[in-house]
């Protein structure tokens, strides 16, 4: 009986998320760890593929994700980011490091390190 429970508790750590601000969290999905926006009931849409490092604050996420192995920075409008949108719509990026240093000057995105 020790074992099925040690098999259990094993099984739902490996289902909750790696990272979670609801609505978004971060899951694999077919293998590829993939940031995602929350529809409930086990449905997602993908927003950034291969996330390394994100933060978030009131209206923003920043994120540095290697899709495809090209490693470049992201960031998503929370504000206007909804359930229905597609992810190229409120998904901004691929920018590099001195783009992105603007942006986060200029909007007041959240400071991710590519780290």
């Amino acid at each position: 009986m020790r074992i099925f429970l040690v098999f259990a508790s094993l099984f739902l750590i490996g289902c909750s998320p790696a990272w979670e601000d609801q609505p978004y969290e971060v899951y694999y999905i077919d293998g590829t760890k993939t940031l995602v926006h929350s529809l409930g009931e086990g449905a997602y849409i993908g927003r950034i593929d291969e996330p390394v490092n994100i933060e978030t604050n009131e209206k923003y996420i920043s994120v540095y994700a290697c899709p495809h192995e090209t490693c470049a920075f992201y960031y998503i409008d929370k504000t206007k980011d909804h359930k229905f949108a597609e992810h190229d719509e409120f998904v901004y990026g691929p920018y590099t490091k001195s783009q992105f240093s603007s942006l986060i000057k200029k909007l007041g995105l959240p400071l991710v390190s590519s780290v």
